[in-house]
C-alpha cells in the first residue's frame, strides 16, 4: 500500500507554482503524443497514444483540483491550500474524463441547436467501462497469450485526437486562470511553455 496520504496542505504559493508546473507537464505530453500522431500509422501506435492520454487524463484531473483549491485559498486568505485525493490517479482520472467528455458533448449540441447536419452527440466511450486503474497496466504490459489480449476499448484516432484538444485547451486555461490569480496576490508565475504553429496538418502544435 502507498504511505501517501489522500490530502495535502502545501503552502499557498508553492500550490500555484505546483499547478503551472503541473500544467507545462501536461503539455510536455501533448508533445509526445503530437510526435507519434505525426508519423505515418505503424502497429502499436494507437495503443501508446492512448497510454499518453489516460496519463493526462489523471494530471488534468489533479489540475482542476489544485486550482479550484487555490482560488478558495486565495479568496479565503488562506495560507495553505487543502486538496484533497491528490494523489488517488484513478479517482483524478475519471473525473477528469468525465468533465472533457461534457465538454465535448456541450459543443456538439450547440452544433446541432446550429443547424449542423453532421453534428451528433458523442456515444459513452468503451474504455469509460473498465477498470481506469488498470488500463495503462493493460496496454503497456500485454498479455503474454495475444489470443488473450483485448483493447476494444481504445478509441479511434479521431476520437482520441479531440479529448487531446481539449485536454490541451483545459491545461493552457487553467494555467492563464492561475497566473492572472497570482498575480493578484504578487505572485510572478509563468507557464514555461509557448504554442507555437507551423504549417501542416492537424498535429503541427508543439509546446517549447
Amino acid at each position: 500500500m502507498s504511505g501517501e496520504p489522500d490530502v495535502i496542505h502545501p503552502l499557498r504559493d508553492e500550490a500555484f507554482q505546483l499547478a503551472e508546473d503541473l500544467a507545462a507537464h501536461i503539455l510536455e505530453s501533448s508533445n509526445a503524443y503530437h510526435a507519434l500522431s505525426g508519423q505515418d500509422d505503424f502497429p502499436g501506435r494507437d495503443r501508446m497514444r492512448f497510454v499518453i492520454l489516460l496519463v493526462q487524463f489523471e494530471e488534468v484531473g489533479k489540475l482542476m483540483a489544485l486550482v479550484r483549491e487555490c482560488e478558495k485559498a486565495a479568496k479565503a486568505d488562506y495560507i495553505n491550500v487543502r486538496i484533497e485525493d491528490f494523489h488517488d490517479p484513478c479517482l483524478n482520472g475519471r473525473r477528469a474524463v468525465a468533465q472533457i467528455l461534457e465538454e465535448l458533448r456541450t459543443v456538439e449540441q450547440a452544433s446541432m441547436a446550429l443547424g449542423r447536419k453532421d453534428a451528433k452527440v458523442s456515444e459513452e466511450p468503451a474504455f469509460v467501462r473498465e477498470d481506469f486503474c488498470l488500463l495503462k497496466d493493460r496496454l503497456l504490459y500485454l498479455d503474454a497469450d495475444s489470443k488473450k489480449r483485448d483493447a476494444s476499448f481504445i478509441p479511434t484516432g479521431e476520437q482520441m485526437d479531440r479529448y487531446a484538444e481539449i485536454i490541451e485547451r483545459n491545461a493552457l486555461a487553467a494555467s492563464e486562470y492561475i497566473h492572472d490569480l497570482g498575480k493578484s496576490l504578487g505572485l510572478w508565475l509563468q507557464l514555461g511553455r509557448k504554442a507555437r504553429r507551423v504549417e501542416g496538418g492537424p498535429h503541427s502544435g508543439r509546446y517549447l
